[in-house]
C-alpha cells in the first residue's frame, strides 16, 4: 500500500469515528452529479446542491475521494467579456440557506482519476466541514447536461 492510499484510508476511519460521536450534520446534499468526461481528461467536474437547515453557518473545508488525486473548489467568473476560473479555499453554507454548485457558477474540479468514470459509475466523496464532522456521499457520473 502506497503512502498516499495509506493517507486515504486514515483519514477515512477518521471521519468515520468523528461522525459516529458527533451531532447529527445539518448539511443534506441534492441533484449531485459527476459529468462524464472523455477517456484522456484528467479533470472532471461535480455540480450539486448543498443546503443547511441548522441554526449555524457550515463552512466545507475540504473534499476527498479516493478515485481522485485531488478536489478543489472553483468558481467560473465573467469580467470584461471574458470567463475565468477562481479557486475557494472552503464554501460556505449560511443557516437555513443552499448554495448550488452549476455549470458557469461555483462547482467541485476532480483532478486526475484513478480509472476510467463512464455514466452509471458511482463515486464517493468525503466532505470534511470546518467543525471536523465528515460526511460521506455518493454521487453518480451522468452524460453531461448542457
Amino acid at each position: 500500500m502506497n503512502h498516499k492510499s495509506l493517507a486515504n484510508y486514515l483519514f477515512i476511519i477518521l471521519c468515520f469515528f468523528k461522525s459516529a460521536y458527533a451531532n447529527d450534520s445539518q448539511l443534506s446534499v441534492e441533484g449531485a452529479w459527476i459529468a462524464e468526461a472523455p477517456p484522456v481528461s484528467k479533470v472532471m467536474v461535480a455540480y450539486m446542491t448543498l443546503r443547511n437547515s441548522g441554526k449555524d453557518p457550515i463552512e466545507i473545508i475540504a473534499a476527498e475521494s479516493d478515485i481522485y488525486s485531488s478536489i478543489e473548489f472553483h468558481e467560473t467568473v465573467h469580467e470584461g467579456g471574458l470567463a475565468k476560473m477562481l479557486r475557494h479555499g472552503s464554501l460556505k453554507i449560511l443557516p437555513n440557506q443552499s448554495l448550488q454548485l452549476k455549470r458557469g457558477g461555483k462547482h467541485l474540479m476532480l483532478f486526475n482519476p484513478t480509472k476510467r468514470l463512464k455514466t452509471g459509475d458511482i463515486v464517493t466523496i468525503q466532505l470534511t466541514m470546518k467543525n471536523n464532522i465528515c460526511q460521506s456521499i455518493s454521487v453518480p457520473v451522468k452524460k453531461s447536461q448542457f
